[in-house]
């Protein structure tokens, strides 16, 4: 049998409450949902692609096609206007309503058609009593696909690593700008089995890797770059550096082929401290994104960390710090979680996360939670409620108002920002650092002999000390980096919050013109066009708060890409023709009399050329051409594909 799949994500719109998901930390966003939340116009903002249909799509041979983001009706016309034997949707646990939805709809109009689920919202218990589904894909999805369409041949081949765009776009101040990023993804799960890491337990605390080594992480950067000249990557690895080979042989590669990519990564701080902020410089890694959680957690991975320190000579070293905590947990009072919250404020993070402790199906904290009867029903909180975001789904020992789940988070983001800045501002001033340093300590190792040691990872005397080309080009990056943000720093100073941030800001402005140098005319320009779509996008942004909603929601716009549509049978593309041609002539029975009329290829041809003369169309004459040899070969395929071509309407309104 020969299968056709579609891989979709849930429906929109999102980050809009409906009577399929909440509003409130559900947009397509990863800053302004849940990093730079509270702070208006100088939040960034950003959507990315769901990256692991993608991944899925490249490492099966079954025609494929990928719809991302789609609407609705998006959704709805793909089913209808093809011949689907599987769909597969990918869904998290708050958007399992819409999935729901998804696979309703494909039972009563498409009942043939296989669901298959997959994605973090399959952990829900008794999930086959919410939906209808045939199977559904729990942990890594490439091997169980590939052998579920029984493709045994490629379960012991390497991932194929798909050129995926990350971000889509960007708007700082409602300027739409494109990125040249993408997506690496080396592996799965996380061995440190946090008790509330839903992916630590979705992978049951191991590793699962994707790409085998550094040498095969290097040729998938080598292959964007080739491919759309992406030069950055965000790392969605919970933490990379935990597989220190790999990270090591990939900064081998990059060094022997002079490339300066860099990277955006998930670490935890005990795996920083063991590699050492050098190699993380070195490597390129612009952003790491740490887990602080609470003070008084007792997790291996924070204990006898100095964060206040550690994220000090991150910063100076030029590598944004983003930092997580969790509020709500078990020991929090009200005073505990407001001690908390002044903790991690004062920790100077570049980017904090803050989200409530929530949780979520398979985890060690929900299975312990369930035992102990404190979660809460799923009448009082629905599944759509579990973002992290709102009121808790558990009975906490000390709060248990769901205005205050809600008050005290909201109030944490606007501390941050009121205390620390906006996220734009911090990235800046740590970029110019860094910038600032890489120069400093480039000298002096150039003056005092000194030379990487990959094997120590440090940076050492040697007897025969060389010219490092390498991190001289890396300092390249560092520079650009640094002078693409510059232009933010006027609009940063003249819509400052506070006295206390004005002062920062104009820290920041003195230390840009001691590191890039007097700012020339065509900066001043970008400056003042900066200002002046940041004054734009406030009063946009003014118009969201009178309809009651807390930011601008930027909509990601569909996407549907196809693959491996050479495997498809020739029946199948002939119906596809087909549908061209029936929209093109309107009538059935003209193409059947066409048909009767010609005798031969050659004679075809003729008439083709004739047709494309004599029919207002907007086919060329080769596409005309190839549509009727594919009708010409088999002329029952006509009948055979006339009702899913739409002929059957078209018959009955000409008589």
């Amino acid at each position: 049998m020969n299968h056709k799949l579609l891989l979709t994500a849930v429906f929109g719109p999102y980050g809009i409450k409906n009577e399929y998901a909440e509003g409130i930390g559900m947009q397509m966003e990863l800053l302004n949902n849940q990093i730079t939340r509270q702070q208006g116009i100088h939040s960034p903002r950003q959507n990315y692609w769901t990256f692991a249909l993608y991944m899925l799509a490249e490492n099966i041979s079954v025609a494929t096609t990928v719809l991302d983001f789609p609407k609705w009706k998006d959704f709805t016309r793909e089913l209808d206007n093809n011949e689907y034997t599987h769909v597969g949707i990918n869904f998290i646990v708050p958007n399992v309503l819409k999935a729901k939805r998804m696979a309703e709809y494909i039972r009563k109009f498409h009942p043939n058609i296989k669901i298959i689920l997959g994605g973090y919202g399959t952990t829900i218990p008794e999930l086959d009593k919410i939906m209808p589904y045939d199977e559904k894909c729990v942990g890594e999805g490439v091997r169980w696909l590939q052998n579920y369409f029984g493709e045994k041949e490629r379960l012991n081949t390497s991932i194929i690593h798909p050129v995926v765009q990350n971000p889509i776009s960007q708007r700082i101040y409602g300027h739409l700008s494109i990125p040249r990023a993408a997506v690496l993804l080396p592996g799965l799960g996380c061995e440190n089995g946090c008790e509330f890491c839903a992916t630590s337990h979705m992978f049951n605390k191991t590793y699962v890797p994707l790409l085998a080594n550094g040498k095969e992480c290097y040729e998938a950067c080598l292959k964007a770059d080739k491919k759309m000249k992406a030069s950055g990557f965000s790392i969605m690895d919970e933490n990379f550096l935990k597989q220190p080979n790999t990270a090591r042989d990939l900064l081998k590669f990059m060094d022997e082929n002079m490339k300066n990519y860099a990277f955006e990564i998930f670490s935890s701080a005990e795996t920083v401290m063991f590699l050492g902020i050098d190699f993380l410089v070195r490597l390129g890694v612009k952003m790491v994104w740490i887990g602080v959680e609470s003070k008084k957690w007792a997790h291996k991975k924070v204990q006898n960390v100095d964060f206040k320190k550690l994220f000090k000579e991150l910063q100076r070293k030029g590598i944004t710090v983003n930092s997580s905590a969790i509020l709500f947990l078990e020991h929090h009072d009200e005073k505990a979680l407001q001690d908390d919250i002044d903790w991690v404020i004062s920790l100077g993070a570049d980017l904090t996360q803050f989200m409530n402790y929530t949780p979520l199906p398979k985890t060690t904290l929900y299975m312990r939670l369930k035992e102990t009867s404190k979660l809460k029903s799923l009448e009082d909180v629905p599944y759509t409620k579990h973002t992290g975001a709102e009121e808790l789904n558990w009975i906490h020992p000390h709060i248990n108002d769901p205005k205050k789940h809600f008050k005290y988070l909201k109030d944490a983001f606007r501390k941050k920002y009121l205390h620390n800045g906006s996220g734009l501002l911090n990235m800046t001033i740590t970029a110019l650092l860094g910038l600032k340093t890489a120069r400093e300590d480039f000298k002096y190792r150039e003056e005092n002999g000194l030379n990487w040691n990959p094997d120590t990872l440090q940076y050492e005397k040697t007897d025969n000390p060389h010219h490092d080309a390498y991190f001289k080009y890396r300092i390249r990056k560092i520079e650009r980096v640094a002078m693409v943000s510059r232009p933010t720093l006027l609009t940063l100073y003249l819509l400052s919050p506070n006295k206390l941030i004005r002062r920062k800001t104009k820290y920041a402005i003195e230390l840009a013109r001691d590191v890039l140098g007097k700012p020339k005319a065509i900066d001043r320009l970008k400056s003042s066009i900066l200002f002046l779509s940041a004054i734009i996008e406030g009063i946009k942004y003014s118009f969201w708060k009178i309809l009651g909603r807390e930011t601008i929601i930027y909509q990601p716009n569909n996407r549907k890409m196809e693959y491996n549509i050479e495997s498809q049978t020739v029946n199948a593309i002939v119906k596809k023709q087909i549908n061209e041609w029936v929209k093109l002539n309107k009538t059935y029975h003209w193409v059947q009399n066409q048909l009767k009329l010609i005798p031969s290829k050659e004679i075809l041809l003729k008439k083709v050329s004739q047709i494309s003369n004599t029919k207002s169309n907007n086919l060329s004459i080769a596409k005309m051409q190839d549509i009727w040899v594919q009708i010409f070969s088999n002329p029952n395929n006509l009948h055979k594909y006339w009702k899913s071509a739409g002929g059957k309407q078209i018959l009955s309104n000409t008589g």
